[in-house]
């Protein structure tokens, strides 16, 4: 069975570091027990993007660390830290941009 996990955009904003840790996790189980069904990454990206929901949020520096990280399923303190680290920055530029 295929879940397409999606969260708005209004969701995204009000995540703190424990929340965007554990979004990036359920997205990582998601697309983990999809590659272990037998589907490609290729496969996948046809039904959906699993990345799309981040993808204004994380700096072009970060964004390809977090979809290596997704598609591997490295979990590692570092890396999650950068990505925490690149997610905050995202959303205070998001804020700024959008005068929120």
């Amino acid at each position: 069975m295929i879940k397409i996990i999606k969260t708005s955009t209004s969701d995204i904003l009000k995540f703190n570091n424990e929340d965007f840790r554990n979004y990036i996790f359920l997205l990582q189980d998601n697309l983990q027990e999809k590659l272990e069904s037998g589907l490609t990454i290729d496969e996948i990206l046809d039904i959906e993007d699993p990345f799309e929901s981040l993808e204004l949020f994380l700096p072009e520096e970060v964004y390809p660390i977090m979809v290596l990280a997704m598609i591997n399923n490295i979990r590692s303190d570092t890396v999650m830290e950068a990505l925490t680290e690149g997610f905050n920055k995202g959303i205070d530029d998001y804020k700024k941009k959008h005068n929120i």
